[in-house]
């Protein structure tokens, strides 16, 4: 399933794994994978099952199979910390920036442990893709042009009638920026409301099991 924004003239398709489609571009986007997590808990000597980036760079190849694209541009925080970068997660890396054209937009966890010798095109700062910019800290309000970027790993609170509430991730979209949800298995996530984002003129996708919805406006 995917959702439809149209935006600086371009097409975007917001998918239910959490990515973004741009088929002019033939471009997936995703944000946060946070490789290494799990690694660096269990390095403090945290219980934290292992296998989590493998799973998460396995989803990623699907995806970009899927939808038979050129690129993967990943909006940041590829890595976790330096703890996480043991022999294993870099093979397993270097095997997959071999089989897939991947550009890494440097986040903050990647800023001072990005691994060199890796086969992924490194961008500093932003990267210019014709009226859409990639980036990895979303943009202030009323910024020229249109960004995609990550960071917030954002999520949203859904009450029911009964007052049950469920926490979901989420696509937040403004009208100069698009915040993808964290793409990685381990990662935690910022509730936004629903309300103050409305009245910041933002649509909300919310991700469900293998489905996405727009959530109505409210104030």
């Amino acid at each position: 399933m995917s959702l439809r924004v149209d935006a600086a003239g371009e097409t975007l398709w917001l998918l239910a794994d959490g990515a973004v489609w741009w088929p002019e571009g033939r471009t997936v986007f995703v944000a946060d994978l946070h490789l290494g997590k799990g690694a660096a808990f269990r390095a403090q000597g945290q219980a934290v099952p292992a296998g989590s980036s493998a799973q998460t760079l396995s989803r990623l190849h699907d995806l970009v199979v899927r939808h038979d694209a050129d690129r993967l541009v990943v909006l940041g925080d590829f890595w976790h910390g330096v703890q996480g970068l043991n022999p294993a997660l870099l093979s397993a890396v270097a095997a997959f920036g071999q089989r897939i054209a991947t550009v890494l937009v440097l986040g903050n966890h990647d800023r001072h442990i990005h691994p060199a010798g890796l086969p992924l095109q490194v961008v500093s700062g932003t990267l210019s893709l014709g009226s859409l910019t990639a980036a990895h800290e979303p943009p202030q309000a009323g910024a020229p042009g249109f960004t995609l970027a990550g960071h917030l790993h954002p999520a949203v609170s859904i009450s029911s009638r009964a007052g049950d509430r469920l926490r979901r991730p989420c696509f937040v979209c403004y009208p100069h920026a698009l915040v993808l949800p964290a793409f990685g298995g381990l990662t935690g996530a910022l509730t936004l409301h629903h309300g103050d984002l409305a009245r910041q003129g933002a649509d909300v996708a919310v991700l469900g099991d293998g489905s996405l919805h727009w959530l109505p406006r409210r104030s």
